[in-house]
């Protein structure tokens, strides 16, 4: 978590919270086009997390899997292109 913000007492930390995003995401891939704000309150009313977490940390957790996505694009594509 690079933004430097800090969790309230009852936010659900930065791992659960990507654990949460890459379930939703999975069963819905547009939830990654929903604002942030939506996007936590979703988690919430979906049951996949209990308390609302920051706006902002959804979004950074967003970034994080779509970084973890890009690299695990790239990964494949070096695969392909070398063959073994």
């Amino acid at each position: 978590m690079s933004s430097g913000y800090i969790l309230a007492k009852d936010e659900p930390g930065p791992d659960e919270i990507v654990e949460a995003l890459r379930e939703a995401v999975f069963e819905n891939p547009r939830l990654k086009k929903m604002p942030a704000e939506e996007l936590a309150r979703q988690l919430v009313l979906d049951g996949r997390l209990q308390q609302e977490p920051s706006p902002e940390l959804v979004a950074e957790m967003i970034e994080t899997l779509e970084a973890e996505e890009q690299g695990l694009e790239a990964d494949e594509l070096s695969e392909e292109g070398n063959p073994t």
